[in-house]
C-alpha cells in the first residue's frame, strides 16, 4: 500500500513500488516533477498522459491529458492507497488487452456499490463516495463518469493490491468478480 511518510504529507506524491510496476506493466512510465507532481505517461506511443498533484494536506487529484488537449479531472481522492487502488483498475484495461484476455464488465449502477459505503448525489458537479458513517473518499465529476469510476473503487477498497492485479489478470476477474458480478471478500476487510 502506498504511502507519503518519507516526503511528509505535504511532500512529492509518492506511489507504491506495487502501484509503479503495475503502471509499467501497461506502458506507462513516472516522472516526478519539481514541484512533486507525478506524470504517469505511455511509453508504447499512446497520447493519454495521466497527473496526480497534491491539492491541500488531505487530498490529490488525478487528471488525465490526451495529445495537447487541456487536462480533465478524472478523480480527487483523501489518501494514496484509495488512488493506487484506482489506478490499479485504470491500468488493469491495457494489460488485458496485451495479454489478449477478454475485457471484464464491471458494474457501474448506484446499486451495485459495494456494502460499507455511500455515494452522494453530484454536488457542484462531483460526486463524492464515502465509507457509511465516514468520512468521504474519493470525489469524480460528471453524473455517468464519476458512477464508472466510484462504483468500481469501492469494491476495489475490500481487497489488498496484488489480489487486485490477481483479478485482472485473471480471464474471469476471479477473485474480484464471480460469475460476471462484483464477489464479497471473505476473511478481514480492508477499512
Amino acid at each position: 500500500m502506498g504511502t507519503d511518510d518519507a516526503a511528509g504529507a505535504h511532500g512529492p506524491v509518492g506511489l507504491s513500488a506495487d502501484c509503479l510496476g503495475w503502471a509499467r506493466t501497461a506502458h506507462y512510465l513516472a516522472a516526478a516533477a519539481e514541484d512533486g507532481d507525478l506524470q504517469l505517461r505511455s511509453e508504447a506511443g499512446a497520447p493519454t498522459r495521466y497527473f496526480v498533484r497534491r491539492r491541500g494536506p488531505d487530498r490529490l487529484e488525478l487528471t488525465e491529458a490526451v495529445d495537447h488537449d487541456a487536462e480533465y479531472p478524472m478523480l480527487f481522492v483523501a489518501e494514496v492507497d484509495v488512488l493506487e487502488r484506482y489506478l490499479v483498475g485504470l491500468f488493469a484495461d491495457d494489460i488485458r488487452e496485451d495479454l489478449d484476455l477478454p475485457q471484464l464488465e464491471l458494474s457501474w449502477s448506484a446499486a451495485d456499490l459495494a456494502d460499507g459505503y455511500e455515494l452522494s448525489d453530484m454536488v457542484r458537479g462531483y460526486r463524492t463516495l464515502k465509507r457509511t458513517a465516514g468520512r468521504p473518499i474519493a470525489a469524480a465529476p460528471d453524473p455517468t463518469l464519476s458512477l464508472l469510476a466510484l462504483v468500481p473503487l469501492s469494491h476495489y477498497m475490500h481487497w489488498p493490491i496484488p489480489d487486485l492485479k490477481r483479478s485482472f489478470l485473471n480471464p474471469t476477474g476471479k477473485p474480484l468478480l464471480r460469475a460476471g458480478r462484483y464477489a464479497p471478500r471473505t476473511g478481514s476487510r480492508r477499512r
